[in-house]
């Protein structure tokens, strides 16, 4: 057993973590990302507090739009994964900054716009939400359709 724990710490982290490992790392990260979440509904609803404080719900809708960027990136780096395992992913950075870029953006927007007509709260978070997660992968088919602007060239859509 010793000897097992050596020749894991001497290997090399890269080593270490394989495509399928990588794989439920995210998908625990997602879960994880996404955990704490109904329990924040369960206590504002039994505290009857309706988070018309705008300070509370604009720092709850960039929580919640970044949580639906960070999904829908992960659900991306868990397609090129499992369509390629043996290759790392191409320009992890540009597909990190475009994912979330666009989800804030699209987060923005459609807090902006909820605001704007006077929605409820939970109606606002849903729609930032929504929208955040939208705005991101509508980016990755931007990216997609346009050869020149693809991410992964010989990866398939």
């Amino acid at each position: 057993m010793i000897k097992a724990l050596r020749n894991r710490i001497a290997t090399r982290p890269s080593d270490q973590l394989t495509a399928q490992g990588l794989r439920r790392l995210i998908w625990g990260l997602v879960c994880g990302m996404w955990a704490p979440m109904p329990a924040l509904a369960a206590v504002v609803a039994a505290t009857g507090d309706t988070l018309e404080v705008p300070l509370l719900l604009l720092v709850l809708a960039l929580v919640v739009s970044t949580l639906s960027g960070a999904t829908a990136l992960l659900m991306r780096i868990d397609r090129e994964l499992s369509a390629a395992p043996d290759k790392p992913l191409p320009r992890p950075w540009l597909m990190s900054t475009a994912h979330m870029l666009s989800a804030w953006l699209a987060g923005v927007a459609a807090f902006l716009i909820s605001r704007a007509n006077g929605w409820d709260a939970w109606t606002t978070l849903g729609f930032v939400l929504g929208a955040s997660f939208a705005g991101a992968k509508f980016l990755e088919a931007m990216l997609e359709r346009f050869p020149g602007g693809r991410i992964n060239p010989g990866a398939q859509p």
